[in-house]
């Protein structure tokens, strides 16, 4: 046999394409079944994780799972809680101004914060469940537990705010009235706040002045005899003895005082029986102690919900983490057969 036919017979043989085309292009063409290639080598290692799999991590996938739907309904109900308290009639923007306390309105804010924050991460872990993405699960738990940190914090500044908020504020009351409400609205920015909280409170709590009953000096009474804005009232053709928020709906004028009537806020305290009717328009209980029950009130729920949710943040936190652990276990037994 010839020498160089030997020769031919050894070399590799070249198919049509490879003598048509240049390598580059047949590079380019075999990307496709190389990515094709590595799905599939993909889906076998899951396939491969999940025959790994045993009953406990099967267990607590279904446990985040179920997990996962209750703390985005809690998170929900939270952050609807914290927004009801922020947006009410006399929300807690309101009450700041007027107690000189910001404490109630900073737990309104942590718990927004932390509602919306554990409805947002409920949406993560599922992402985390399925994927069994251990990056996604240990970003999970960690946030969890800021969530818990806020929300503790959050719980403890409800209570301590219940326990304090009766120190001053009937003093801080009786200043803010004095000094601040009616004066100067269109350019003192306090002012406007002070005067728009105890509109709203006066509204929202169907009460008039600082404390007492129909008889005290310091319920409705107490503008016409002591305040800044009852100055300013003097100077008008139509002098008003209470602000309209003092009122009911009905007849303000009659309310206010600009009508005629034979009681409040025309006459206090007569000795004469004829001239003490009861007024059907105004609010003439002081506001002291109604504010001191919704304060007490709503700081109990704010404190309750802010204490309900980190029990359950408490579970998630260990349910992601023992699943993390799981999960990264069988990831290094993958590689070991690999």
């Amino acid at each position: 046999m010839p020498f160089n036919l030997c020769l031919g017979r050894n070399r590799p043989r070249r198919t049509a394409a490879s003598r048509i085309l240049p390598p580059e292009v047949i590079e380019e063409l075999s990307k496709p079944l190389k990515r094709q290639r590595s799905t599939r080598s993909t889906r076998s290692n899951a396939s491969r994780r999940r025959q790994n799999e045993d009953g406990c991590t099967t267990c607590l996938r279904g446990t985040l799972h179920c997990y996962n739907v209750c703390i985005l309904i809690i998170g929900c109900a939270a952050l609807g809680v914290g927004v009801w308290l922020l947006v009410t009639d006399f929300g807690a923007r309101n009450v700041t101004p007027i107690v000189g306390n910001q404490l109630y309105e900073v737990t309104t804010y942590l718990l927004i914060a932390g509602g919306g924050a554990v409805a947002l991460l409920a949406f993560c872990g599922c992402c985390g469940t399925i994927r069994e993405d251990k990056c996604v699960l240990s970003f999970y738990g960690t946030t969890l537990a800021i969530v818990l940190i806020v929300l503790g914090v959050a719980c403890g500044l409800a209570f301590f705010f219940k326990g304090v908020i009766s120190d001053h504020i009937k003093i801080r009351m009786k200043n803010s009235l004095t000094k601040h409400y009616g004066v100067d609205v269109r350019t003192s920015v306090e002012n406007r706040r002070v005067t728009e909280s105890w509109d709203a409170m006066q509204r929202q709590l169907q009460c008039c002045g600082i404390a007492g009953n129909s008889t005290s000096s310091e319920s409705w009474s107490f503008y016409s005899s002591s305040t800044e804005w009852n100055l300013r009232e003097i100077q008008k053709a139509e002098r008003r003895l209470v602000p309209e928020s003092c009122c009911a709906k009905g007849d303000l004028h009659l309310c206010t005082g600009i009508k005629s009537f034979k009681g409040p806020p025309l006459f206090k305290n007569s000795h004469l029986p004829e001239y003490r009717e009861v007024n059907p328009y105004l609010y003439t209980t002081g506001c002291y102690d109604k504010l001191m029950n919704y304060l007490d009130t709503y700081s109990t729920v704010v404190g309750c919900v802010a204490a309900i949710v980190p029990l359950f943040l408490v579970l998630g936190i260990v349910v992601s983490f023992c699943l993390c652990a799981r999960v990264a276990g069988i990831s290094q037994d993958d590689e070991v057969e690999l």
